[in-house]
């Protein structure tokens, strides 16, 4: 009888460790969910930068384009 009282304990024992390893899991698996997110916010509004800076290059490049164009026939004038 004594020995099972002792496997009992030790049963117990594991079952609340392992309770404890589950929240702890939980909550890891919590942050690490918003640091997804969080990342995930960060990509697209970093996207959205790129975008920008990828319209406003190409306006630029065309005035570029344009300019040495007048130049170039300005020169041949």
């Amino acid at each position: 009888l004594a020995s099972v009282e002792k496997e009992k304990q030790r049963w117990e024992k594991e079952k609340s460790q392992l309770k404890a390893s589950i929240e702890e899991n939980k909550e890891r698996m919590l942050k690490l969910e918003s640091y997804w997110i969080e990342a995930q916010t960060l990509c697209h509004t970093v996207n959205e930068h790129l975008k920008e800076a990828q319209a406003q290059y190409q306006v630029l490049e065309k005035k570029y384009n344009k300019a040495k164009k007048l130049i170039k026939d300005f020169q041949q004038k």
